[in-house]
């Protein structure tokens, strides 16, 4: 049995990425004047819960063939469950600069710069705490379908934040753990 659903798992996928036809051809990348919106999500790879508690959205315009503007908005919410424990949560705003690179049909691959405000609570007695940020990133994205893509990120950044009477900075890279799956209009 198992080796029947293997086989039809590996027959599913050979059809799912074999190459799509589209009337204006195979897959396009994306052009001047399209946009393109995404979702990130955790998926469920090491027995943790399928959707984190971080939800971000993201729209790139396309201002050129090789240049997009993008905008995300991302929210972050967590309760320990535990009695009289506060819940706690952030929401940031960003705005950035893409720069796509030639790639090939299906993958298109960017670098970029942008920046962030942020709002944290943390719950208790504290006032929350504002901050700015500011980064520099590379990324691909890999259409599946003509207008579909799955991505992944990776950055480095400076973060200042200020609350409660403390002021505290950070200078971080990384992959972007969360699962990118877009669409474009």
């Amino acid at each position: 049995m198992k080796n029947l659903l293997l086989f039809i798992a590996l027959v599913s996928f050979s059809f799912a990425s074999a190459q799509i036809t589209t009337n204006a051809g195979t897959f396009n990348k994306p052009g001047e004047g399209e946009t393109a919106f995404e979702f990130q999500f955790m998926p469920n790879l090491d027995g943790t819960a399928m959707f984190a508690d971080r939800a971000t959205v993201m729209m790139r315009k396309f201002k050129s063939d090789s240049r997009a503007v993008r905008w995300s908005a991302s929210l972050n919410v967590a309760d320990t469950g535990e009695e009289g424990s506060d819940m706690t949560y952030d929401f940031s705003l960003g705005y950035g600069i893409e720069n796509h690179l030639a790639g090939a049909e299906r993958l298109s691959t960017y670098w970029g710069y942008g920046g962030a405000i942020s709002y944290a609570d943390m719950g208790g007695d504290s006032d929350g705490a504002l901050g700015v940020g500011a980064g520099v990133f590379i990324g691909a994205d890999y259409y599946i379908m003509p207008k579909a893509y799955i991505g992944i990120e990776m950055g480095y950044g400076l973060s200042v934040a200020s609350g409660d009477d403390i002021t505290a900075w950070g200078l971080s890279g990384g992959v972007n753990g969360m699962m990118r799956v877009g669409f474009r209009l």
